[in-house]
């Protein structure tokens, strides 16, 4: 692991963990499809170095 990376570890398991006893799973993949047509594309630098949240 790179501490680089933690954040990014850090908000995957949060996603992870809230969702843990969700009844609607199978809608997260329409979301993410839903968010994906509606949000501009992610450049090498959001990537790299990351979103600033």
């Amino acid at each position: 692991m790179h501490p680089g990376h933690l954040q990014a570890y850090l908000e995957e398991f949060t996603f992870r963990f809230n969702r843990r006893t969700a009844r609607s799973r199978g809608l997260v993949f329409r979301r993410l499809l839903e968010q994906a047509v509606v949000t501009g594309p992610a450049t090498e630098a959001d990537i790299t170095h990351g979103y600033g949240w």
